[in-house]
């Protein structure tokens, strides 16, 4: 058995989901009346880390999204990649 063959087929690269991260950053941070600086007063991260992570400069770590999120009630979650949504 040859376990090289990669055997998982997804429709989404890995800047496509890069991108739907940015977006769902974005928008719980939107949702939950947060400016940059509150959710940087909150988080004790950089105001302008955050700003670079929403604008795609930055790839941030899984310990500063973290520490982002902890504060405010969320964490991150992996799960199953699906196929692309058309709307």
């Amino acid at each position: 058995m040859d376990y090289d063959i990669n055997y998982i087929e997804t429709s989404y690269d890995a800047l496509e989901l890069n991108k739907i991260f940015i977006q769902e950053f974005i928008r719980l941070r939107k949702e939950n009346n947060l400016t940059q600086d509150l959710l940087s007063k909150y988080s004790q991260v950089p105001r302008e880390k955050i700003a670079r992570i929403e604008s795609g400069y930055s790839s941030p770590s899984i310990l500063s999204i973290l520490k982002i999120l902890g504060p405010i009630g969320y964490t991150l979650k992996i799960e199953k990649v699906t196929k692309k949504k058309w709307f």
